[in-house]
């Protein structure tokens, strides 16, 4: 059955709900989710909620780390996280990210930095070529830009990457599917949160086996009450 992927869906948990049913996800497919589900939009508690929810209810879902999470993680302990998290502690309804129930915090602790199924590598940011073994270099999987000069295909081998992190257009995204058998990469990161930025405000999914890329604009925006 088909294999999505889905990337930086930054709290918009409608619009998440809404792409979910435009693909009809059921059981037997498998959902890839990139990182940075929280932050920027209010409703990061209800995109960790949903997916939770589908995870205990035998849904194949998985989740990897991306550079907000990893911040989170950062500053738990801390009592002045940084202003990129109001949005997510107001969705939370504490005050500091170390009030947050155990079972959040246990997901976030156990989510992947990456997941390579032989024919893809499912990663947030990218990979460091220039170390001998990129997934092993757990900083630039969530933080890495500007990789692609540097990329190895002998060390990749047939293997194809998908990613998110850096937000580019819609039509760049459909640049990189149709450039994907060749190129081996690919971006799905389309900016759900930068709505008033032309070609972006939308949250994409990639169908891997048909290639076919579904946009959901943002409804978060418009419903934010």
């Amino acid at each position: 059955m088909p294999k999505y992927a889905i990337s930086d869906i930054h709290g918009c948990g409608l619009t998440f709900e809404e792409l979910l049913n435009s693909i009809g996800l059921n059981k037997s497919d498998e959902l890839f989710i990139l990182g940075d589900y929280i932050n920027r939009m209010p409703r990061s508690k209800e995109v960790i909620d949903k997916i939770m929810y589908l995870q205990q209810n035998d849904y194949q879902i998985h989740t990897i780390q991306g550079n907000h999470e990893d911040m989170l993680l950062d500053y738990l302990d801390s009592g002045n996280p940084p202003s990129i998290f109001t949005e997510t502690l107001d969705s939370f309804g504490v005050k500091k990210l170390n009030q947050l129930d155990n079972h959040y915090i246990d997901w976030f602790k156990n989510l992947k930095l990456y997941k390579d199924d032989r024919e893809h590598i499912f990663v947030h940011a990218g990979l460091d070529f220039s170390k001998a073994n990129p997934l092993e270099d757990s900083h630039n999987l969530m933080w890495i830009r500007g990789w692609y000069e540097t990329i190895n295909y002998k060390w990749l081998g047939d293997r194809k990457i998908i990613h998110g992190h850096e937000p580019i257009t819609k039509k760049r995204i459909i640049e990189m599917r149709d450039q994907f058998d060749k190129n081996q990469v690919m971006d799905i990161d389309n900016g759900c949160f930068k709505m008033e930025q032309e070609g972006m405000g939308n949250l994409c999914c990639l169908n891997l086996d048909s290639l076919e890329l579904h946009f959901q604009k943002n409804i978060d925006q418009i419903n934010l009450n």
